[in-house]
């Protein structure tokens, strides 16, 4: 069980975010639990086919699992995203949900399986399956078209898998918020937290969004822009207005990443280098120019840009930073994609856990 001050990131199941987390300060892992998404198998466009069998896709996901983490506390699995592509979502006979949970567990990490609503009987079915290998423990993560009607079909699903509100770990999850839509997601909030039944009896509460869009096509390419954390400026506005609730949820958000998944096509999508750099009250997007025409070394140029940011963390505030450091001096290499989401995700990772304890310390606390 945790407590308000706690962070569940949400992160897409890629070697980017994986090493994100295995490189994150031990110390930190303490304050967060991860919410861990097993995304669709990238497909091969040049042959019209998956990039691997499911088997083999999933082969490893206990040992990576295992590797990136690396710690003592359980973490929340939601295999729904690969689910839903599979049309025979099953590993040797086994339904992919039950399979995924078995092999985090068995190589000694807690998985703690995510449902929601209207999901099929043969993954409620697995998910009810899979409880016997989480202690009895389960993650409901409701979403943003599921708001209505909230107690009854809470209550539904409590009776589906009979359980009561302290075996459940239950996520309010508005996905993407729009910047301009701040203040009515507030407002939506507050209502749930006014209205949500057995409010004090669930075994964690958190709140969880983003505003980081789907693309950057709207950020033009050689600029620096900022695009505010309204997922952030929210949760504030509730901790400051603490007294108005009965209990005040755990934080939750996306990482650098929108809840979409797009699955890059290079015949038709053209890949821009960027640094995705998360700051106080936003994510600063150092936007550079077509890697097919200027290639990845262009973010030797962009480190400096963000080293010489007066909102830089400086090198020593997390890998992610002394990465960026190193590469504006030439010590690093100019990376890949994938290096520079596990840059910025390790930042942003540690900022928010950075955040959160300076949002609740005592001193702030009224």
């Amino acid at each position: 069980m945790f407590s308000f001050n706690h962070y569940v990131p949400v992160l897409k199941w890629k070697r980017g975010e994986q090493k994100a987390l295995e490189y994150l300060e031990p110390s930190l892992k303490n304050n967060i639990t991860p919410l861990i998404e097993i995304p669709p198998i990238p497909w091969d466009y040049n042959n019209d086919i998956p990039q691997k069998t499911i088997d083999k896709y999933l082969e490893n996901i206990g040992s990576d699992v295992k590797k990136a983490w690396n710690h003592d506390s359980p973490i929340f699995v939601d295999p729904s995203p690969l689910w839903k592509e599979e049309e025979h979502p099953y590993v040797n006979d086994e339904h992919l949900v039950l399979y995924i949970i078995k092999q985090i567990v068995s190589e000694g990490t807690l998985a703690i399986p995510v449902t929601g609503f209207n999901k099929e009987p043969d993954y409620q079915e697995a998910i009810q399956e899979s409880l016997k290998y989480s202690n009895n423990r389960l993650c409901i993560r409701i979403e943003d078209d599921d708001f209505d009607e909230l107690e009854f079909r809470l209550n539904n699903l409590l009776e589906e898998f009979s359980l009561n509100p302290e075996n459940i770990d239950l996520i309010i999850d508005f996905g993407f918020i729009n910047p301009k839509d701040e203040n009515r997601t507030l407002m939506s909030l507050k209502g749930i937290l006014a209205t949500l039944p057995y409010i004090n009896e669930w075994n964690t509460l958190t709140f969880s969004g983003t505003s980081f869009p789907e693309n950057l096509s709207d950020i033009p390419t050689g600029e620096i822009k900022k695009i505010p954390r309204t997922e952030w400026n929210i949760y504030k506005k509730i901790v400051s207005e603490k007294n108005l609730f009965k209990r005040i949820p755990a934080f939750g958000d996306y990482n650098i990443s929108n809840p979409e998944y797009i699955d890059f096509d290079p015949r038709t999508m053209t890949m821009s280098a960027n640094i995705r750099y998360t700051v106080k009250d936003g994510f600063l997007i150092f936007r550079g120019y077509s890697v097919k025409k200027h290639q990845w070394s262009q973010t030797r140029e962009l480190s400096q840009q963000v080293v010489k940011h007066p909102e830089y963390y400086g090198q020593n505030f997390s890998y992610g930073d002394e990465y960026i450091y190193k590469c504006s001096l030439g010590e690093e290499g100019t990376g890949n994609a994938e290096i520079w989401r596990r840059v910025g995700a390790n930042h942003h990772l540690t900022l928010v856990i950075h955040d959160l304890s300076n949002l609740h310390a005592p001193s702030n606390i009224r």
